[in-house]
């Protein structure tokens, strides 16, 4: 009767393991040699820094088999950009301007990378480009939503760097329906530990949302250390370890991961879900804002005086343009129109959104309160040296292209031979931005210029470049949207961003927009 006794308790432990666990390879067993991952996808983040990504392509891991708690775990390891590069291009790399490399040196971000992926070798069906990422995504069904991830970890994170558990829940149109609930912690890593240590994840779903989840997305991602505890929703892997870079050969030991539990619904009375939910009587769409008599429809409010505290209505606006969206998205999500209101002013900031499935999303519109009257600047004062030379009258030449550490874009060698595809630095001089000339002679084209990655010729008109107050473009985009599905910009004024190197491409780039529709815009 005992030895019965045994086999049955065997038998029952063994089922709930084999329906706790349903992470395909998630003890990383099936590799092909040390650094070839199995059902698992591997980046090294550099993303827009000099377009080192693109140039290293899939060819390099930063992800490596090791010894796991039990059998064999993963490693993510920081690897250098510029390593890579002078590995894979040899002779070629010193061939490349010094001062490129010397970008890819300084501003690259090393911020590896690991997510799951449906199909075997995935970074080689990534290296061709997909159209659809349904592969990155783990069929799962309502009885298999989890109520949690759990597994083990090392780390030894260099420079207060932290790991970056990033899980969503989706429906069929990629909408999300769960994950980390907003002000847990518990989905990034910090502390270094050289023993295994257990970790998990709890996970919440939206109401009424459970039913309709399809898949599970799952990455591990490397940021630096201002990277918050809580990570803001809304913004994508890439944007954010550009954002927070980590460190080089900060690394991180993943072993048995395991999604277990049954997951549930939170409360529609749920605070955490302010500005993301069903809530009607909470966040935007609240009773103070008297100007949304549309219960389908929502309205946001941001202001230079607000504050990202506020409620976002019109009595109590937001300060940034990235809360705003951030609120907007949990908006569309539950099927609702938003409109966010931008008021009269200067904003010198920026938003990055990645919209999983927001193909299927309803509209978001962003406008001016009053038209060209709230100004979206990119550029900000140079702190480098031009050492200005003045070549004939009115006519002047630095004798260096980089005037702040931040100036956008970064030179990218691959396109520049390219003027159909090349953006430029904006050059703003007393506030008057310059436009700039792809070639011939600037001597007689006043308040213009030309740019080479060695140096910048200006003709500034009438102002002298010794004493002139003069900015450079150092934010890609004022708003950028991937997957964002209907948003359209109204009225907005753009200011100091990167520009096509031929000036009649300018307004068909949108400099200072991307991912979005465009109407009645300033671009300057």
């Amino acid at each position: 009767m005992k030895n019965l006794l045994i086999i049955l308790v065997f038998c029952s432990t063994a089922t709930f393991l084999a329906q706790d666990c349903i992470i395909p390879n998630g003890s990383f067993e099936d590799w092909t040699g040390n650094d070839v991952p199995h059902y698992w996808y591997s980046t090294n983040v550099a993303g827009n820094e000099g377009n080192a990504n693109e140039l290293a392509d899939f060819e390099f891991r930063n992800v490596f088999r090791t010894p796991g708690k039990f059998g064999s775990g993963v490693e993510l390891r920081n690897v250098s950009i510029e390593d890579l590069l002078k590995q894979k291009m040899g002779a070629d790399w010193e061939k490349i301007p010094l001062a490129y490399r010397e970008q890819i040196r300084t501003k690259s971000s090393f911020s590896s990378s690991i997510g799951y992926c449906v199909q075997k070798d995935c970074n080689k069906l990534l290296s061709r480009g997909m159209s659809d990422f349904k592969p990155l995504l783990l069929p799962i069904s309502e009885e298999q939503a989890p109520a949690y991830l759990k597994g083990y970890y090392k780390a030894d994170l260099k420079g207060g760097d932290k790991l970056w558990v990033n899980v969503a829940f989706l429906d069929a149109g990629y909408n999300v329906v769960g994950g980390v609930k907003p002000g847990r912690t518990q989905n990034v890593i910090a502390k270094n530990t050289m023993d295994w240590v257990e970790f998990k994840i709890p996970f919440d779903y939206f109401p009424k949302k459970l039913k309709h989840i399809k898949y599970a997305y799952l990455q591990f991602n490397m940021m630096g250390k201002d990277f918050p505890s809580s990570y803001p929703f809304g913004i994508d892997a890439t944007s954010l370890a550009m954002k927070y870079p980590s460190q080089e050969y900060s690394k991180v030991y993943l072993d048995e991961l395991c999604f277990g539990g049954q997951g549930k619904e939170v409360s529609p009375d749920d605070p955490s879900l302010v500005g993301t939910t069903t809530d009607e009587g909470s966040g935007i769409g609240s009773n103070d804002d008297t100007n949304n008599n549309d219960e389908n429809e929502q309205r946001i409010y941001i202001a230079t005086n607000g504050s990202d505290a506020n409620s976002g209505t019109r009595q109590a606006p937001f300060a940034t343009i990235q809360k705003a969206i951030t609120v907007a998205q949990g908006k569309r999500l539950q099927g609702k129109r938003v409109t966010i209101v931008v008021g009269d002013g200067m904003y010198r900031q920026e938003a990055n959104i990645n919209s999983t499935g927001g193909s299927g999303l309803p509209p978001l519109r962003i406008e001016a309160e009053n038209k060209h009257q709230a100004i979206f600047i990119g550029s900000e004062p140079i702190s480098e040296n031009p050492n200005w030379q003045n070549q004939v009258e009115s006519l002047y030449m630095s004798t260096t292209a980089n005037l702040h550490p931040d100036q956008k874009p970064v030179f990218n060698p691959n396109n520049y031979s390219n003027p159909m595809e090349t953006m430029v630095p904006a050059l703003v001089v007393n506030g008057t931005q310059l436009k700039h000339q792809q070639g011939g002679d600037l001597r007689n084209t006043a308040n213009a210029y030309m740019y080479t990655p060695q140096q910048f010729f200006v003709n500034p008109g009438s102002s002298n470049l010794s004493n002139a107050a003069i900015e450079v473009s150092v934010r890609e985009n004022a708003i950028a949207f991937t997957n964002g599905g209907n948003v359209t910009v109204h009225g907005l004024r753009l200011k100091g961003y990167p520009q096509a190197s031929i000036p009649q491409l300018t307004a068909q780039q949108l400099p200072g927009l991307e991912g979005v529709q465009a109407e009645e815009c300033l671009f300057e």
